[in-house]
This record gives structure tokens, C-alpha cells and sequence, in this order.
């Protein structure tokens, strides 16, 4: 647990650094500010985001802080720095401006900026720019739930665990009057898998999430366009959180179960040579041990009591430590009980290899401390690339690829066509989230990587995933909320 503190506090320490790295690339990102005692805020089109109409209703809210008041005659709203205050369309209140372009004067498909300035009645005066693209070619996102309503869900789903639970409840009540049925006598005999308390049910939970958490996000207008890859970053967080500490709590109760072992080892080679039978030995060491081995050994005492033999009391003492190591070494040491000769010199040996081994181990282990700190600051430098991307991505305008047929020989007269042809231009919104989903995408890739690298599992790395996935999370909702 110690080891596993330490390194979610280096994960921690490192993404608060990539974090504050990417801090100052914020500077130059227009969002909705206060001049003085007047705030403005955006509120339709969202800065940086695109609308698929060409009359787009452009609305901007604002008050007063200080003891003046707005009055709706000094507040002035500028499309692509024209003032169309007053014509028709515009509309204008003491907490709201709002202009819908008529179909004469409709936008075309480029991007476009929207200012407003608000005199107050003290003389103080504010303004708020923000940028918005039109783009009528494309289609709008479609609602692929469409038609079906959140609250019919949730009552549908209400119904059929109702009818489930009729169900279970009256098999119950038929099992107890037929058998006798008891849970406590049940679970006696049938004890509940780890894996449907830490895989299904959270998997379970999390499919139930999307899909009323996508329900929710479409049926609900305003929300950031990347609201739905917030709800698979939730429901994966659901599906792979206590499975990630599971992984990584049974590394380390393997580790602690392979030190454990050795020494044991080396306890019972020691009675051995003393000319204690193995299953003497078994019986005796259960008495004094207080480690983690104390429940196996008096499990394997009992069994030892009962007349069972060595080797098959063994092998089924470190079958739940689940522990390949562990496995093989008492393998070894049961044949050689069972085939007799010098078992105590077989028995010493065994534990003096494990012993290296685990040593070695651990020493490997604190020399990858570095390269994972190495894959986490390559994450960072890529996180911070997209990042500047990002912001320089407003001002770039079409490219033009005319120069690549240049000169071809299938061109004709080996000159470039007379048309010009380009790249358009992609708004923002889009490439925003795309780059978001591709760090994602990367962040649990990054964690899988690691977890197969230094602990030979992909599923070890579950916890570096969701890290991953959290500072991405958070560094996007920070540089573009």
C-alpha cells in the first residue's frame, strides 16, 4: 500500500506539472471577461463553435455589478464589426441582447466575430468579442436515441427490475419451503466471485450509465459539444475503477505472499534438518507464524490432522495466492517430499532461489520508477503539442494544395490546373474534439502500455489509464471550457 501511495503522489506531482506547462498557452484564449463593474457572457453561438445555419440567433447576457444600470438604448452589437443595432432582427433588453440575421443579410460560410459594448448609466463601459464559424454544407449532429424520452426509460427499467425482483423473491420462498434454503448455507458453499463484484456489475453500471447519461446530453439543448465524451469518460471511470485497485491490490498481495513463501521456506528446510517431518513441520509453523501465511498454514495444519498427505496439502495451500512463482517452487518442493531423498537440502535451495528472485525483483521493480516517469512527461510534451495546436488552430485559414499537381507529368503541359484547390478550413469545435478523443484514446493505451511493461499485464495499468484519462480531462476543461 505504501509503494502504491508513493506512485499515484509521483502521478499526481506530474500531472500538476503538465498542467502548470500548459498554462501560459491560455493567454491568448478570448472567454467571457468583467470590465469593471459590467460582466458579458456569450450564450448563442457558444465561443469557438460551429452552427449549420445561415441566420444563426446570435445572444449575448450581461448586468451590472456596480451601483449603475444598462440601459438597453446604450448596448451595441457588431457582426464582423458592423453595427446592426436597430435594424431589423435585433432585439434588446436590460440583462440580454439577442439578433437574428434576416434571410437578405444572412452569413456566409466563414468564420465570424460578434461584438457587443454596453454603456452603463455611470459611464462605465465594457465589451466581449467571442468567434463562431457557419458552416451550412455540413450536417448537424443527429440524435441516433431519437424519439425515446429519458423518463420512459427509467420506467421501463423500473418495471422489469420489479418484475425481476417478484421473480427472485418468489423462487426464494419456493427454495425455503421445498429445501430449507438458507443465503448463509448458500454462500457457505457457493462464496461470491471476485470478479462479478469488481468486472460485471461495474460494467453493468457503467452500459446503464451511457446510455441514460446519451439520453440526457440529447435531449438536454445548451450543453459543451463534447458532453458525450464526458459520459463515456464517467462510465469508463465506473467500469475500470475498482477493477484497476483490485489489479493493483493483488500485485502487491502477490509480492507480499512470494516473500512470505520464502521465508517459510526457509523455516521448514531449517526443521527439516532438525529431523522434523514435513507435515510435522507444517503443523508446528502454523502455531508461531502471525504473517500473511497464517490462515494457509492452519488450513494446511487441518488437513495435515486429518491424515491428508504433504504434497497435496501444499499445493493446495498456495493455489489461492494465485502466484506463478509461488506455484512452481511448491510444486517442486511437493515432488521431492514425494519421491523422498535429501528433501531438506531440495527445500533450502528452493527458498534460497525464490529469495534472489524476489530480491531481484524488487530491485527491478525501483529501477522502472524512471521509465514510467519518462512514458509520463512523453504523455505531457504530446498533451502540451495538441494544446498549442489548438490555439493556433483559429488563425489558420484554407490551405492550398494546388502545389502538389505542379509540375506533374500527367498534369497537362506539366503546369498546375487553372482551379484552385484547397483544404478547408475546419472549425474548431471539430478539431477540439477531435484532439480531445485522441488523447483519450492515448491516455488508455499509454496506461495499458505501461502496465505490461513493468508488470508483464495490461490490466496492472489500469490506474495509470484512468490517470491519464483524468489529467486530460481536466487540462481541457481548464484551457477550453
Amino acid at each position: 500500500m505504501r509503494r502504491l501511495t508513493r506512485e499515484l503522489g509521483i502521478v499526481g506531482v506530474l500531472l500538476v506539472a503538465v498542467v502548470s506547462l500548459l498554462a501560459p498557452f491560455a493567454t491568448g484564449r478570448t472567454v467571457p471577461t468583467a470590465v469593471g463593474p459590467i460582466l458579458i457572457a456569450p450564450v448563442s453561438p457558444l465561443p469557438n463553435t460551429t452552427v449549420y445555419s445561415s441566420t444563426p440567433t446570435i445572444v449575448a447576457s450581461y448586468s451590472d455589478l456596480g451601483p449603475g444600470s444598462i440601459n438597453p438604448s446604450t448596448v451595441y452589437l457588431f457582426v464582423d464589426r458592423t453595427n446592426i443595432t436597430g435594424i431589423s432582427g435585433f432585439n434588446v433588453s436590460t440583462t440580454q441582447v439577442s439578433y437574428t440575421p434576416p434571410t437578405i443579410l444572412r452569413l456566409n460560410n466563414s468564420n465570424h466575430t460578434a461584438t457587443v459594448v454596453i454603456v452603463d448609466t455611470d459611464g462605465n463601459s465594457a465589451s466581449l468579442t467571442w468567434n463562431f464559424t457557419v458552416n451550412t454544407n455540413a450536417a448537424p449532429p443527429s440524435n441516433p436515441l431519437g424519439g425515446i424520452k429519458i423518463t420512459q426509460v427509467l420506467f421501463f427499467v423500473g418495471i422489469g427490475a420489479a418484475i425481476a425482483l417478484a421473480a427472485v423473491g418468489g423462487y426464494i420462498l419456493f427454495l425455503k419451503q421445498t429445501t430449507r434454503f438458507t443465503f448463509r448455507r448458500y454462500f457457505a458453499t457457493h462464496p461470491v466471485e471476485r470478479n462479478y463484484l469488481v468486472v460485471y456489475i461495474p460494467f453493468a453500471v457503467a452500459f446503464a450509465f451511457v446510455i441514460v447519461g446519451l439520453l440526457y446530453v440529447y435531449s438536454t439543448p445548451g450543453l459543451p459539444s463534447n458532453a458525450v465524451d464526458y459520459v463515456f469518460i464517467i462510465a469508463t471511470f465506473i467500469a475500470l475503477t475498482l477493477w484497476g485497485i483490485d489489479s493493483r491490490r493483488e500485485m502487491l498481495r502477490i509480492r507480499t505472499y512470494e516473500r512470505a513463501f520464502a521465508q517459510l521456506l526457509f523455516e521448514l528446510a531449517d526443521a527439516m534438518r532438525g529431523g522434523i517431518d514435513p507435515a510435522k513441520a507444517i503443523v508446528e509453523l502454523s502455531k508461531t507464524h502471525t504473517n500473511i501465511l497464517r490462515k494457509g498454514l492452519r488450513i494446511a495444519a487441518d488437513g495435515v490432522r486429518l491424515g491428508r498427505p504433504f504434497d497435496e496439502v501444499l499445493r493446495d495451500m498456495v493455489a489461492p495466492m494465485r502466484s506463478r512463482l509461488i506455484t512452481r517452487y511448491a510444486g517442486l518442493i511437493a515432488d521431492a517430499t514425494s519421491i523422498g531423498g535429501e528433501t531438506a537440502t531440495v527445500v533450502y535451495r528452493a527458498a534460497k532461489d525464490m529469495d534472489d528472485f524476489v530480491k531481484i525483483e524488487e530491485e527491478r521493480e525501483k529501477k522502472l520508477y524512471l521509465p514510467v516517469a519518462v512514458i509520463y512527461i512523453a504523455f505531457g510534451v504530446l498533451t502540451a503539442v495538441l494544446v498549442a495546436l489548438l490555439f493556433i488552430a483559429p488563425d489558420l485559414g484554407s490551405i492550398n494544395i494546388n502545389f502538389l499537381s505542379s509540375g506533374h507529368p500527367l498534369s497537362s503541359g506539366g503546369s498546375s490546373s487553372s482551379g484552385a484547390t484547397t483544404i478547408p478550413h475546419l472549425p474548431f469545435s471539430v478539431l477540439k474534439e477531435r484532439f480531445f478523443e485522441l488523447m483519450l484514446i492515448n491516455a488508455l493505451g499509454t496506461g495499458a502500455i505501461i502496465g505490461a511493461f513493468t508488470e508483464g499485464r495490461a490490466r496492472y495499468g489500469i490506474l495509470h489509464s484512468l490517470a491519464l484519462v483524468a489529467g486530460t480531462a481536466i487540462i481541457f476543461a481548464i484551457l477550453f471550457p
